[in-house]
């Protein structure tokens, strides 16, 4: 398989990862950032010049909701973005239920990237916040996540709301794309050749 090939099809990041394991190449990262590995080295690249884009530097150690604070480091503190940052956040907006957000992620990848030792969760906060800065564009990396934007562009075409399960048909059209080598995105001729599997989903 060489690289244009392979990046027609739709892999788990748990393949992408398996993938990189046995070729020896850095299993840290995205999916982004895993697939750049895999097509480099399809691409003829010796393995030992696929460097990886980032490395871990978040301490093993970790923090309580309790000891997070806007001044808290994001590296060498024990920070993640797990359930106890998830409290602190909703301590800090009062609200019931905090969900991390791209920009979020992003900003914790860029951190990592840099090194930057002086980020600290105020960073985060003002990521957050800025929900329309280019952190929300479709980059590079987002367009990794395929089956989201599957969704999001299939719940847009207003013949979805014809169905009265749109995700149970959305993830049926999913697996016939997913499965070809044809671009992983919706469209709605995609409706009109699957419409024997799809009909039993229609609104009476």
């Amino acid at each position: 398989m060489n690289a244009n090939e392979f990046n027609k099809y739709y892999w788990y990041k748990t393949e992408l990862q398996e993938i990189c394991r046995r070729y020896h190449l850095p299993t840290y990262g995205t999916k982004y950032e895993l697939t750049l590995y895999i097509t480099a080295l399809l691409e003829g690249k010796a393995v030992d010049q696929i460097k990886p884009v980032r490395i871990s530097r978040r301490s093993k150690k970790r923090l309580n909701a309790s000891d997070i604070t806007v001044s808290t480091p994001i590296l060498d503190s024990g920070f993640s973005l797990n359930n106890e940052a998830r409290k602190f956040f909703c301590r800090y907006y009062d609200l019931d239920k905090f969900s991390f957000t791209k920009s979020m992620g992003i900003k914790m990848r860029e951190i990592e990237k840099s090194n930057d030792k002086k980020a600290t969760v105020q960073d985060l906060i003002q990521a957050y916040e800025n929900k329309e800065s280019s952190y929300q564009s479709r980059s590079e990396e987002e367009k990794t996540y395929q089956w989201n934007n599957f969704v999001k562009d299939f719940r847009q075409d207003p013949n979805s709301t014809n169905f009265k399960s749109p995700m149970k048909v959305a993830a049926i059209l999913w697996k016939h794309v997913k499965n070809s080598d044809s671009d992983k995105t919706y469209n709605m001729n995609l409706i009109r050749q699957h419409y024997d599997e799809i009909k039993s989903y229609l609104k009476e």
